[in-house]
């Protein structure tokens, strides 16, 4: 991760904004975006304000460092939401479909400490019934602002602040300490694995890559990657292999084999059941 300057504050995204809506009110600030992505997008984080984020579709899982924690996480339906209290300093990356959707809220920090609400550490992906219908009516009234949003947004506010209140932290993904394997050791073994996807890997063979015994291996990558060794393999050779079908002179079978599936019907298997999509009509979206 990258060291940033504690005090600064920045927000940069990845992927490329397909639409988006915002809508402001004295109290808070609402942005209704869709983005699409071809791989995992990259998230750097810190502003003033108190962020309540609905990955509403599209997001699999998040790594990420807050405040130097990291925390790794899937994200599904019923616990898509999170929270970042007023400047969180967030680096790291989402594993995304190729269109997702989010809204996020900024809430003027004053109006929570003034109704006796104080959230001093992040919340990621949590739930709440409750509150996700209430972000779904706020997406409309956004989406068709007039000019009684601001009292409706301010009252909006007082109910999502009250919600957020009651929500028990062990609801949300363990934040925990960094660990796992050294920076030097993680980074040789990425690059091995990267060097070359067509070829089989073994734990045995990562392990001696990185210097450390089998089995402590398995558990420091794990910490590090936030996914065991083999299953961040299939991830990359996915990746990859999007990559790879944005060039339309490789056929599927090709992008199967140069990524270390075994057939091209693997592979569309494979793809589909991560993606949604069949290799195919990913490059057809892709290539609008």
């Amino acid at each position: 991760m990258h060291d940033l300057d504690s005090q600064a504050e920045y927000r940069e995204v990845g992927g490329e904004l397909v639409s988006g809506t915002i809508a402001d009110s004295r109290t808070t600030h609402v942005e209704v975006l869709a983005r699409r992505a071809t791989g995992p997008i990259s998230w750097r984080f810190r502003q003033p304000r108190l962020a309540l984020f609905w990955f509403r579709s599209g997001l699999k899982e998040l790594h990420l460092e807050l405040d130097g924690r990291r925390i790794h996480s899937g994200i599904k339906q019923g616990t898509n939401l999170a929270l970042l209290p007023a400047s969180t300093s967030v680096v790291g990356e989402f594993e995304v479909a190729p269109s997702f959707d989010y809204t996020v809220v900024f809430l003027d920090p004053t109006v929570a400490s003034d109704a006796g609400c104080h959230f001093n550490r992040p919340l990621i992906a949590f739930g709440n019934e409750d509150l996700q219908r209430s972000l779904s009516v706020l997406c409309r009234e956004a989406r068709n602002a007039d000019n009684l949003y601001g009292l409706f947004a301010e009252g909006w506010a007082m109910q999502a602040l009250a919600l957020l209140a009651r929500i028990d932290g062990s609801q949300a993904a363990t934040v925990r300490p960094c660990g796992g394997l050294a920076p030097g050791s993680f980074r040789r073994v990425i690059d091995y694995i990267e060097a070359d996807l067509s070829r089989p890997f073994t734990i045995e063979d990562l392990a001696q890559v990185a210097g450390v015994s089998p089995r402590h291996f398995m558990r420091a990558f794990r910490e590090s990657a936030g996914q065991t060794p083999l299953r961040f393999v299939y991830s990359l050779r996915l990746e990859r292999a999007k990559e790879f079908l944005l060039d339309p002179r490789r056929t599927a079978t090709e992008v199967a084999l140069d990524c270390g599936f075994s057939h091209a019907q693997h592979f569309s298997t494979a793809f589909k059941k991560a993606t949604g999509l069949t290799p195919s009509d990913f490059r057809r979206a892709a290539m609008r």
